[in-house]
């Protein structure tokens, strides 16, 4: 991923690249992120004010994460991708 001309690519697109890259060009990759309300929050286990964000690769959810800063939880959950592509590797 190159920065061309000060041009920064959004962390949501970052996940993305980062899964193709990872299972392939042809996968179908979809990243969602939401602030869920408290009461969600509660029933989800988070705490209040997070926002969450989850990866699904051929409609298979294979990553999550949260955290306050939509940016940051989007950098974990790229990390939490390629974590999952791993554990991938290893199972046999």
């Amino acid at each position: 991923m190159a920065n061309f001309y000060g041009f920064k690519i959004n962390p949501k697109q970052q996940v993305v690249d980062k899964a193709k890259s990872l299972y392939g060009r042809d996968s179908k990759v979809k990243v969602t992120g939401n602030r869920p309300t408290p009461l969600e929050c509660k029933s989800l286990g988070l705490p209040e004010g997070t926002y969450h964000v989850e990866c699904f690769v051929n409609d298979k959810l294979i990553a999550n994460a949260h955290m306050r800063n939509w940016r940051k939880a989007y950098g974990l959950l790229r990390v939490a991708v390629e974590t999952a592509f791993e554990k991938t590797l290893y199972q046999v």
